[in-house]
């Protein structure tokens, strides 16, 4: 069984991802889905022990080697990591339903929105975390856990406050 934290949109404010983390330090790995991905990096170092995954956002700048997008292979469950804006999720998730059937991705996590959101194909599941620093859409501060078992998936999102 892993254990995963999904989180997106930072924006540069850690304080409730700190808190989090501190209450979840059971965790396997910790995503982040971009927009400001340093803070991933500063959260790796007040949590050494946990891995970190993350990929860049619309708003990240000086890139370097952060990719984009990122597939990760765990329990034989394929998952994408991608910010959504090169797939303009904020006008709809067509383009992420298309890339996770035709790439065979069981979990597709995305963010940028700053809205969570859960949506379940056949075969697949996208998940937004919403922002857990600065949400929209009349959402609180949230972020996701997904546990992945063998062939199965659980995500539920959680309220960060």
């Amino acid at each position: 069984m892993t254990k995963i934290l999904v989180i997106s949109d930072t924006h540069g404010d850690t304080t409730l991802a700190e808190r989090v983390l501190n209450k979840n330090q059971d965790v396997d790995m910790v995503i982040h889905l971009g927009d400001y991905f340093r803070d991933a990096d500063r959260l790796n170092n007040l949590f050494p022990n946990i891995r970190f995954e993350y990929v860049y956002g619309n708003s990240d700048f000086m890139i370097g080697n952060v990719p984009m997008e990122k597939v990760l292979e765990i329990e034989g469950q394929r998952i994408l990591l991608t910010h959504g804006h090169r797939y303009s999720v904020k006008w709809g998730i067509e383009k992420l339903q298309d890339k996770a059937y035709n790439d065979n991705i069981q979990l597709l996590l995305f963010g940028h929105t700053h809205i969570s959101q859960i949506t379940y194909g056949s075969g697949y599941i996208i998940l937004n975390p919403g922002s857990i620093s600065d949400p929209r859409g009349g959402d609180d501060e949230s972020y996701a856990i997904v546990i992945i078992d063998n062939n199965n998936i659980d995500v539920e999102l959680k309220r960060a406050v």
